[in-house]
């Protein structure tokens, strides 16, 4: 599945070094496109500019200020009090600000007249989030078929923990999947910081309290979960056994877009490319390696990316950083 001629076995040897030089090199050049690329206009301003355009059609080519006009009119059932009443609207075609929530975002789809599947995109493209949002008790059948195959994912990351991490755990009276949040954390933590090694030593719970919390509720598949944390979960659960197609069809079965080279986030961070790019690197890298292996790769390599966008001030492209672990990796 993923740079053959490397063995990790031997990280000091000469001609292992060169190799992953050459991996360096690939990865700051990866890291470089997308920041650069997230200086254009998003792809799904484009979009919108089309939907809006036609909305202007369908009412004898208004002007913008008037189109905006009724939109808000149509939105909140009343014509605005003061001209920047409807700045919010324009701000919004441009991408100059979002929708304040995504009840607002779906109004504002309906205001332009879009259909079933344009406001699917407009929540998924635009708004870069899922399709739904499960409340806490709510038992339909959707959330019932999600939430199991999130069960699935965690089981099958939970059999991939390390003896001795299991062994240490077991120990100390403490069952595996009450230490769920405390082994992703320590995961997670781990694809950011040197040396790229094996976790097989279990760090006090204390850790990781603060991202209890959110860590459950996310698991849980309850309020809102960004895009980009859904892709860290899928990662974290699914390493070393993860390539680009399975990642994607994994979003798009929680409710998100699948994984598209042009899609950016609504900051206009290309981290679809940066992804699909750097899994590419992974799959290429590693085929054929033993698991092990391909998890060291896939730590150090990660490791280098994301010290580059962190000396580049950029934390939208750093896909296994989280805020609960500010003041932990520092």
């Amino acid at each position: 599945m993923l740079i053959k001629n490397v063995n990790f076995k031997k990280l000091e040897g000469l001609e292992i070094g060169e190799n992953m030089k050459r991996v360096d090199r690939l990865i700051i050049s990866i890291a470089e496109e997308c920041l650069a690329l997230g200086k254009e206009e998003r792809p799904e301003i484009g979009w919108l500019n089309q939907v809006y355009d036609r909305f202007r059609k369908e009412n004898g080519w208004i002007g913008k200020s008037e189109a905006d006009k009724l939109l808000y009119m149509k939105m909140y059932a009343s014509e605005p009090e003061k001209p920047s009443d409807t700045l919010k609207i324009r701000y919004w075609r441009t991408g100059r600000h979002l929708p304040a929530g995504r009840e607002q975002c779906l109004s504002f789809g309906k205001a332009l007249g879009l259909s079933e599947e344009e406001q699917r995109y407009l929540i998924q493209g635009y708004y870069d989030r899922s399709d739904q949002v499960f409340e806490a008790g709510q038992e339909n059948a959707l959330y019932i078929e999600r939430k199991n195959c999130m069960n699935e994912l965690v089981q099958e990351y939970l059999d991939k923990v390390h003896p001795l991490t299991k062994q240490q755990l077991y120990r100390s009276g403490s069952d595996l999947k009450h230490s769920l949040r405390h082994l992703y954390f320590t995961d997670a933590k781990g694809y950011i910081t040197l040396p790229p090694m094996q976790q097989t030593r279990v760090e006090p719970h204390i850790v990781s309290i603060n991202y209890e919390s959110e860590f459950s509720r996310q698991i849980k598949l309850v309020g809102e979960i960004p895009r980009r944390a859904m892709i860290r979960h899928l990662l974290v659960f699914g390493i070393p056994f993860i390539n680009r197609e399975l990642l994607s069809e994994r979003l798009e079965y929680f409710g998100y877009l699948p994984l598209e080279e042009t899609h950016t986030m609504t900051d206009g961070s290309r981290l679809d490319k940066l992804i699909l790019d750097f899994l590419k690197l992974y799959e290429t890298s590693c085929a054929g390696e033993e698991p092990e292996e391909c998890i060291l790769w896939f730590r150090r390599a990660y490791s280098i990316l994301d010290r580059y966008l962190e000396k580049m001030e950029n934390k939208s492209l750093r896909f296994f950083y989280f805020k609960a672990l500010k003041g932990i990796i520092g």
